[in-house]
């Protein structure tokens, strides 16, 4: 599936363009659709967002980023109680 098609928002977004993750990053557009409505979504959208390998990564076109970035928006105000829960939580057995 793709992310224009599973994420009413971001086709709302989009409009009649076509989305770039969906066309040319798909490998990128797979791993957002399996972490969407989860605690992992926000450390995964977030080493896309920030450079993590200090400059050697070629880097992703600004339109691309600017998805990424709605896509973390329109995450953010459908599950608000994702963010804060579950990336500092310990496991006691």
């Amino acid at each position: 599936m793709a992310l224009k098609t599973s994420i009413k928002e971001f086709s709302a977004l989009l409009g009649d363009k076509e989305s770039l993750l969906d066309k040319n990053f798909r490998h990128l557009a797979q791993k957002i659709e399996l972490h969407w409505g989860y605690d992992e979504f926000y450390p995964f959208m977030e080493k896309l967002l920030l450079d993590t390998r200090n400059g050697s990564r070629a880097g992703l076109p600004i339109e691309v980023m600017q998805e990424i970035s709605d896509l973390y928006e329109i995450h953010e105000k459908k599950f608000p109680t994702k963010k804060n829960t579950g990336q500092h939580t310990s496991h006691r057995h």
